[in-house]
């Protein structure tokens, strides 16, 4: 499916249907990096828009695992890394359990220290 298709399910509140095909995009690893990336985060605000933020969160720290799969300087993927994080937490606070933001404010801890 074309991204203009998904954004019309997305468009029409088909959230669920736009999730379930943009997840596959993601997983395929023949995809490009920053096709991935975007696809996390058009999940992510698909499951705020479910008001399931713990779930968008989840999709953040994907795009995290993404990142920091490329074959590129530690520092540059921490740096990259680290907006992804951010988002993660803040979903995670606003809907999230304490085990998630603690997870989180330590990822965010590691990857600022990585950037350095």
């Amino acid at each position: 499916m074309s991204l203009p298709e998904i954004v019309s399910l997305i468009n029409r509140g088909e959230y669920e249907t736009a999730i379930n095909i943009m997840e596959k995009i993601v997983k395929d690893k023949t995809r490009p990096v920053k096709e991935r990336l975007d696809y996390c985060v058009w999940i992510a605000e698909c499951y705020k828009k479910l008001n399931d933020l713990k779930s968008g969160g989840d999709w953040y720290l994907e795009a995290v695992k993404i990142v920091l799969s490329q074959d590129i300087d530690v520092k540059l993927k921490a740096k990259q890394a680290l907006s992804y994080c951010e988002k993660a937490l803040e979903n995670f606070r606003e809907g999230g359990d304490a085990l998630d933001v603690m997870e989180a404010v330590k990822l965010k801890q590691k990857l600022q220290e990585l950037s350095k």
